[in-house]
């Protein structure tokens, strides 16, 4: 029979722990009660949005909760609380940079697909003859590669299987290519006309 929050209001936290690793779930209630105020104002220091405070707190609550056997005893319940919400945020703040620098490549590689399947008419002159310029030092491998991929709109592993090359490769290649003209567009056009 599990015993009422109310009766634990006086245990230390190593009590607590050992009440709730020993099948007492109300136990961890004084806990949280104890150390939310704490991973609040460690998380929110730290983190970069303020919305992040809220969910990490609670899963780093739940997250101890779950996986309370593997607390040391005798060790700070509030500074493994802590190190497991500096996990979590950690964990978030590299899932939305990997989030963010993704959608950044996908934006230009649809503006630069854009650009070289078909210029708008409106488009600045220059830019287009900087464009064909800087196509025409593109090595004749790679300007079959951008051929494939924008003229013929094929998919990378069909590229690949032409080629005779992995998906990964294709992909890459791609990527550096249109690193090295946007580059060199940009640096003709830095130039004074």
């Amino acid at each position: 029979m599990s015993t009422s929050a109310r009766d634990f209001t006086n245990c230390d936290d190593a009590a607590l722990v050992t009440a709730v690793q020993a099948g007492d779930a109300d136990a961890f209630e004084p806990l949280l009660d104890r150390h939310l105020a704490h991973v609040r104002t460690f998380v929110a220091l730290r983190a970069p949005v303020p919305q992040l405070v809220d969910e990490i707190a609670h899963d780093a609550f739940v997250f101890a909760f779950r996986n309370l056997g593997q607390f040391a005893a005798g060790t700070s319940f509030q500074a493994w609380l802590r190190a497991i919400a500096w996990n979590l945020l950690r964990a978030e703040v590299q899932r939305f940079s990997r989030e963010q620098a993704n959608q950044s490549r996908y934006a230009e590689v649809r503006e630069w697909e854009a650009v070289v399947r078909a210029p708008s008419p409106a488009a600045d002159a220059r830019e287009l003859e900087s464009l064909e310029e800087c196509l025409g030092k593109v090595p004749a491998p790679m300007r079959e590669l951008l051929t494939l991929k924008y003229r013929e709109e094929l998919p990378s592993d069909e590229i690949a299987t032409r080629l005779k090359r992995s998906t990964a490769w294709v992909r890459t290649v791609l990527f550096r290519v249109r690193q090295e003209l946007k580059e060199c567009i940009e640096q003709n056009l830095s130039r004074p006309c």
